[in-house]
């Protein structure tokens, strides 16, 4: 059976895997339409 001290550390290193692996994921820099690719049409 595992001491609380080896539970709490085996939780604290799951939880930081978790924390670097969410914030990891994603693209980064801000979302844009490039207007020369994808041009706009407007409708009135």
């Amino acid at each position: 059976m595992q001491s609380s001290k080896a539970r709490l550390f085996i939780h604290i290193v799951l939880l930081a895997s978790f924390a670097s692996a969410l914030c990891a994921c994603g693209t980064k820099g801000p979302l844009y339409i490039p207007e020369r690719q994808y041009p706009q049409t407007t409708t009135q």
